[in-house]
């Protein structure tokens, strides 16, 4: 709970920069997430009173213009691109399917309200509807700017499960809401009351098509001027650079380029909310159609509210797209020469992508497999770090990172990379790229390929979201030098003898090599003292007469291991296939998921500290089983 403030001051704000600099893009999810009710929005975010974090909280982080967090939502959304067509029964804009699929989603009663826009005579407002009558008096399009504040409102009413039409920038915060943990790194923001704000789970985004959104006072102006009352306004729309007024059963077209627009809109290059579950406009499709575009396993529910037709024509589509990232880049050019500010909050869009305590970023490229490059792929970086005046660290996990990167070149740099199959990516809560030594093409003491085995972990597990970092290590022998035991997961590979006496005369070489002192000689023969042998198979090739023989081979696979500020060494198994590696790996991975509940702060050891080792290990081994 927070302490009372006893000290009088102008209130600072930390959004303050991105607000005061037309960054903002007036979605509204900074104040809908405060704890303490201290925003609100009067056409633009604003602090009401004294924060005595100063703004150093969710209001902050949620805000999707300090950063998109687009790259790891996407991991874990998974999301899909399958365009349709379709119209609802009910009325409403450009084929009702927002209507229809709201109505749907209530009738099977997947939602207990819907997050939709209103008007006030066509001044958006946000509303929860929690029936399909409401419906029809929200179905028609507003283009000025809205908010969120009825999610708040529908928290307080007890709901518990919403879905939430929205507009690009609303979506994109909204999904950094349901992942804050995984982006933020910590739990929700208290307030004073010691608790957080309260909404409902969203349990459906789905997101318009938008090029741009208006101010309203600005709008009514412009409106008044050709002799139109918003009162009398019955629809709007936006077709090739007109607005289109309809009132009284006549349509008038005004120049949208009067209009004054959202400052924030400029710095926007997402059209078709590729955040949603489901997107929906009516660009791409017939007169009386919507366009939609499924992305999510939730998005899928939509077919069973309309009847869908494939046919879009996705050039229409693309050519908004082109022209939002044009403008796009046009605002940022803009901004570069006069100096303005610039969050780059889309640096996040990008793997392996973050930012320095100068201000800088720096670009992780993900370890290749057992850290094995060409010539050719260290000249190209260090061509592209010369290119672009970075410095080149080498990580102790076998990845190249480029630092000193300037906000305005990361797009750049990261294409240039991966047309040198060379990815970025191994940062934030994933499966980070696997680290092994040289393997027994290489070192003399090795028994496994460990480039092999990393290449198929990395086919499988590559940048799989999780919810901490997940670290794997592979050690080609029980020497572990890559220190398999305190990772995650860890492998290392194992060759145990046994003496064929009809061979050993007990010369004593084999004696000689065990480095662990496991191997006696008794008369003329050796014996192995299998509770201290390790099974690193050295007297199996230094015995002169092949007496030394294998008596089991494989791996040793080590689970719940970590290093850092607490060290912990996982517990062991044997395995005897790759196959079998792979599938530990996985059900570690599921099992961990499930029981995980602080994301980005517990660690797979922690989770099975906590649940306990034999049952979290019981269950991998029965997921395997099935």
């Amino acid at each position: 709970m927070y302490p009372k403030s006893q000290i009088n001051k102008e209130n600072i704000w930390k959004l303050e920069k991105i607000v005061e600099s037309d960054m903002c893009a007036k979605c509204g999810t900074c104040t809908v997430i405060c704890p303490n009710n201290i925003l609100t929005f009067e056409g633009r975010p604003q602090l009401t009173e004294e924060c005595l974090r100063n703004g150093h909280g969710m209001c902050f982080e949620v805000c999707p213009r300090v950063s998109s967090g687009k790259y790891q939502i996407k991991l874990r959304e998974k999301f899909e691109k399958d365009l349709y067509y379709g119209r609802g029964s009910s009325e409403g804009q450009d084929g009702g399917a927002v209507t229809a699929f709201l109505k749907h989603l209530l009738h099977v009663k997947k939602i207990e309200g819907a997050i939709v826009v209103g008007d006030e005579y066509w001044k958006p407002v946000s509303l929860i509807v929690q029936s399909a009558d409401d419906l029809l008096k929200t179905s028609k399009s507003k283009y000025a700017i809205s908010t969120l504040e009825a999610l708040k409102t529908a928290g307080e009413m007890g709901l518990e499960k919403v879905a939430i039409v929205a507009l690009p920038c609303q979506i994109n915060g909204l999904r950094k809401l349901q992942y804050f943990p995984y982006l933020a790194k910590h739990e929700e923001e208290l307030g004073r009351t010691g608790k957080p704000v309260k909404i409902p789970k969203i349990e459906y985004l789905i997101g318009l098509f938008c090029t741009e959104k208006f101010d309203y006072g600005n709008m009514k102006e412009i409106l008044e001027e050709n002799n139109i009352k918003m009162e009398n306004v019955e629809k709007f729309n936006v077709k090739k650079g007109k607005l289109l007024v309809y009132t009284n059963g006549e349509e008038k077209k005004i120049d949208l380029k009067k209009i004054e627009l959202c400052a924030g809109c400029k710095m926007c290059k997402d059209f078709d909310a590729e955040l949603a579950d489901v997107s929906i406009g009516s660009v791409g499709s017939p007169n009386g159609y919507s366009t939609l575009i499924i992305r999510t396993k939730k998005g899928e529910e939509i077919k069973n509210a309309l009847d869908l037709q494939k046919g879009v024509e996705v050039e229409e589509i693309e050519k908004l797209q082109g022209f939002k990232q044009k403008r796009f880049q046009k605002e940022v050019n803009r901004r570069k020469e006069n100096d303005e500010y610039i969050s780059f909050y889309w640096a996040s869009d990008y793997a392996g992508v973050s930012k320095r305590a100068d201000g800088t970023y720096f670009i992780r490229i993900r370890a290749k497999p057992a850290g094995w490059y060409t010539t050719e792929e260290i000249k190209e970086v260090a061509d592209i770090a010369e290119k672009y005046n970075a410095r080149i660290k080498l990580t102790n996990r076998g990845a190249y990172e480029l630092h000193g990167i300037n906000g305005f070149d990361i797009e750049d740099v990261v294409t240039k990379l991966n047309e040198i199959n060379l990815v970025t990516g191994s940062e934030g809560p994933l499966v980070r790229a696997t680290l092994a030594c040289p393997g027994k093409e290489n070192c003399g003491s090795g028994l496994i390929d460990t480039t092999r085995i990393c290449e198929i972990i990395e086919d499988k597990f590559k940048e799989r979201p999780t919810p901490y970092k997940f670290k794997i290590a592979v050690s080609g022998c029980p020497n572990k030098c890559m220190r398999p035991q305190i990772h995650d997961t860890g492998i290392a590979g194992i060759k145990f003898p046994e003496t064929n006496e009809n061979e050993c005369n007990g010369c004593g070489r084999c004696s000689e090599v065990c480095k662990v002192e496991a191997i006696n000689i008794r008369g003329d023969k050796s014996y192995t003292n299998y509770n201290i042998c390790v099974g690193c198979g050295k007297c199996l090739n230094a015995c002169p007469h092949k007496a030394r023989e294998v008596k089991e081979e494989g791996f040793m696979l080590y689970i719940g291991g970590k290093a850092g500020r607490e060290l912990v060494e996982g517990v062991s198994t044997k395995v005897k296939s790759i196959g079998e590696i792979i599938d530990y790996i996985d059900n570690v991975l599921k099992v961990y998921d499930k029981y995980a509940d602080k994301p980005q702060r517990e660690r797979l050891a922690a989770t099975m500290k906590r649940i306990g080792q034999t049952k979290f290990l019981e269950e991998v081994r029965k997921g395997i089983e099935n």
